[in-house]
């Protein structure tokens, strides 16, 4: 059976041209990396350099690259991703050329920053084109292919370089191992390009504009902590792999040759957990994306204790087989590792996201740089051990994917999207839809579950005693609170995690009952305030303004009153003023009537239904079954954090196990009138 046919097995019937096309440019980019690393002690000696210089040196490369990554990535994520992974193989083919010529410190440098910015941009863009090229049902093991290729060149890298500078020294390496790159851009530039967005839908038609690609990524709860684990994560393992040739150098005199033979012999340790790894990350994401997740966690954390043990090997023979250990350790999370990452970011986004996780990272230069200058002071021992408590602290992030990953993966189910996420099961249109809504304060859980499909046009009343989530609800709808899990999609689009500000300017406004003025303002300066989506755009401010006082004339004398000075019906009147100057699509109302006298409450729903009349979607939290029925077609009930009833609110009235315990005091007989 030819490896081709075998690959195709493995990958359960999917075509493995592309796996091995992109498994190709990854190992050469690793064989370069490898060059540099395990050849470092000589690289440093020639320069009369030592251990804690060279991690400077190693450092700054890393530092570079990746903040050019994020132009070229943003430009992958709207042109063709072939091309540019090509070219990023010839840059770093080109530079590994030219560190052999680098007679001076700094030309090395250049070099080195060259060959790494044209890797780290290869990198998310061979990543999103291998989740375009595999289902998400083997996509763990086509990702664990692509990791193979990390070990297959850094054993290849390791033997080779140290070969080759034990006999002709470290430029002869470089010169060498440029020629596989060569090889293979050639054989790999007849793949065709994917589809983007094959296998998940895409959260945009449109590609962003580039000031927006941060924030909509930011806002999704997984990918964000997945770049704040990967700090810690980067910066344990950065530093470890910086000093590990100086410390076989200077604690067990291993010379060049020798450690490419160690590094090679634990190289072959990942590549078995490797295949191992992607088999049993397949299995975890097939079960549940948060599973795969934890147990990422729990193998980083045994790495930790590990590291430690390798750093107190009392001899080499000790040595080896733990560094044995750990690479195969990293071997078995690196296909899940790679997995998460395409299946948190949208298909549209996801070589912006590997790029800009790339420059965060760049944080973890520091606690990298810590363990070098550790390892040059106080000794290897010490430096493992803080990079060790690095990788600890990474896990806490790593624990809080979990928490988000399953709901964030599933706002682009293409089931869901299917099922209605634009339209009701009547065929209306859906402006809002939340599912499985959950929010906690403090650990103490409020909202369990919650969801709700509120149509474009219509007014719904969401009503419930003080506590059962209601406010927290509409809260967690517009960014004031972070939901521990579920979604919300607004015009189809979800926007969970986003912040008030982006929901607001997406058009979702909330008016808190009366309390969202400054009461020692002036009812004016409170309207320009609510106005501040429009404060650059005076023009239509003003246009707005004359607008508002047109549809709530009772404002207009009052204008130059301090708004502390209204009465309790006439500050209701400004908080829905203040939401009307921003032309809402959905209108949050928390608490209309609350102390309110009745003829000021009638006057407060006349002026909804006319806002309604205007083409703004109402939600309304309510106490008041009275009001809701007068206002509203539609109700939710929710009691404890949870939805009781959905329906007409005419229904509600035959309810009486939830209005009489509820609104009515207990007397049934008002339960039915």
């Amino acid at each position: 059976m030819s490896p081709m046919t075998r690959l195709r097995d493995y990958l359960d019937g999917e075509d493995p041209k592309p796996a091995a096309a992109m498994f190709g440019l990854n190992a050469v980019d690793e064989l370069d990396n490898a060059t540099f690393i395990w050849l470092g002690p000589i690289i440093a000696e020639s320069f009369g350099k030592g251990v804690g210089a060279f991690g400077v040196i190693g450092i700054l490369v890393l530092v570079v690259a990746p903040v050019v990554a994020i132009p070229v990535s943003v430009l992958a994520d709207r042109r063709a991703r072939m091309p540019i992974a090509l070219a990023c193989a010839a840059c770093w083919g080109l530079f590994s050329l030219a560190s052999a010529a680098a007679f001076t410190l700094t030309l090395l440098v250049l070099a080195r920053i060259g060959s790494s910015l044209g890797r780290t941009v290869s990198y998310p863009v061979q990543l999103s084109l291998m989740a375009d090229f595999y289902s998400p049902r083997v996509r763990a093991k086509a990702l664990g292919v692509h990791a193979q290729a990390n070990t297959v060149g850094a054993i290849f890298g390791a033997l080779g370089a140290g070969a080759i500078g034990h006999f002709v020294g470290w430029r002869g390496a470089f010169l060498f191992l440029a020629i596989p790159t060569a090889i293979t851009i050639f054989l790999v530039r007849r793949v065709r390009e994917p589809e983007r967005g094959a296998f998940e839908r895409p959260e945009t038609a449109e590609p962003l504009p580039v000031r927006e690609v941060f924030p909509r990524l930011y806002a999704i709860r997984s990918q964000r902590y997945v770049w704040f684990g990967g700090v810690y994560v980067v910066g344990a393992t950065l530093g470890s792999t910086l000093i590990l040739p100086f410390y076989f150098k200077d604690t067990y005199d291993i010379g060049a040759f020798g450690v490419g033979v160690i590094g090679a012999v634990a190289g072959l340790g990942a590549m078995v957990a490797t295949f191992i790894g992607a088999r049993i990350a397949q299995d975890r994401l097939n079960e549940a994306p948060r599973v795969g997740v934890r147990w990422i966690a729990s193998v980083v954390f045994v790495i930790s204790g590990v590291l430690v043990l390798f750093g107190l090997a009392p001899t080499l023979w000790i040595a080896v087989p733990i560094l044995f250990v750990l690479f195969a350790l990293f071997g078995l999370v690196s296909p899940l590792l790679a997995a998460i990452g395409t299946l948190i970011a949208p298909p549209e986004l996801r070589s912006s996201a590997y790029s800009i996780g790339q420059v965060i990272w760049l944080l973890g230069a520091v606690p990298a740089l810590i363990t070098s200058l550790i390892a040059d002071g106080a000794g290897y021992g010490w430096a493992f051990l803080f990079a060790a408590c690095v990788l600890v602290r990474g896990t806490f992030h790593i624990l809080t994917v979990a928490r988000y990953i399953d709901a964030d993966v599933a706002r682009r189910d293409p089931e869901h999207i299917d099922d209605g996420a634009r339209t009701d099961d009547d065929g209306s249109v859906l402006l809002l839809e939340t599912k499985d809504l959950t929010v906690s304060y403090d650990g103490v859980q409020v909202l369990f579950g919650v969801d709700l499909r509120i149509r474009e046009g219509e007014i719904v009343a969401l009503l419930g005693t003080n506590g059962a989530g209601k406010s927290t609800t509409l809260n967690a709808i517009n960014g004031l609170v972070q939901p521990d899990g579920g979604n919300v999609w607004f015009g189809g689009v979800p926007i969970t995690g986003e912040p008030p500000e982006r929901t607001t300017a997406r058009g979702i406004v909330q008016a808190p009952g009366g309390r969202g003025i400054f009461p020692g303002l002036t009812v004016e300066e409170n309207l320009r305030l609510g106005a501040f989506l429009l404060r650059k755009d005076k023009a239509l401010l003003a246009q707005r303004l004359d607008e508002v006082l047109d549809v709530f004339p009772a404002l207009r004398p009052l204008l130059g009153l301090r708004a502390g000075s209204l009465s309790g019906g006439q500050r209701q009147q400004l908080v829905l003023a203040q939401a009307f100057l921003l032309k809402p699509k959905l209108l949050l109302i928390d608490e209309l009537s609350l102390g309110l006298a009745p003829v000021i409450v009638q006057e407060l729903l006349a002026t909804v239904r006319r806002l309604n009349r205007e083409g703004i979607t109402v939600v309304l939290v309510e106490q008041s079954v009275n009001v809701a029925l007068t206002l509203a077609d539609r109700a939710y009930f929710m009691e404890k954090g949870q939805v009781r009833f959905e329906g007409p609110t005419s229904e509600l009235l035959h309810r009486d196990d939830l209005l009489r315990s509820v609104f009515l005091g207990g007397d049934p007989a008002l339960a039915t009138t």
